[in-house]
């Protein structure tokens, strides 16, 4: 019993999520919306945050920029960065929507805590 409870403890963690082709970030966009549906631009920053608290680092992190060809369809993904404040940190909330560039979906985030810095990992997408 207790071995099945820690297994249960171990896959619910967060884990870091990388785009692997055009169907992951499909479903990735899908899924994010599903979770965000309804709710408001404070409560989705803070789950930006929450996902953003994973138990490794993403590779996509260390990147720029990258592409993944889709037939006519061009997905860029570009990566971002900002330092977050200390009070959120601390309470693991923020107050303030994180901004995404026009045009764009956010896919993925990963904050260092160490340095106090949330990477975002952002799709655009061209036919």
């Amino acid at each position: 019993m207790r071995m099945a409870l820690a297994l249960l403890l171990v896959s619910s963690a967060a884990h870091a999520w990388d785009p692997t082709d055009a169907a992951s970030i499909d479903a990735r966009v899908q899924e994010l919306r599903a979770a965000w549906s309804g709710q408001s631009a404070v409560a989705i920053a803070n789950d930006k945050l929450k996902r953003a608290r994973v138990s490794a680092k993403p590779a996509w992190v260390v990147r720029q920029a990258f592409r993944i060809d889709d037939g006519a369809r061009r997905l860029y993904l570009g990566v971002g960065s900002a330092r977050v404040p200390p009070a959120a940190l601390k309470s693991g909330a923020l107050e303030d929507a994180l901004a995404t560039p026009e045009g764009a979906i956010a896919l993925d985030w990963y904050l260092d805590e160490s340095t106090a810095t949330l990477y975002a990992l952002v799709l655009e997408e061209k036919r």
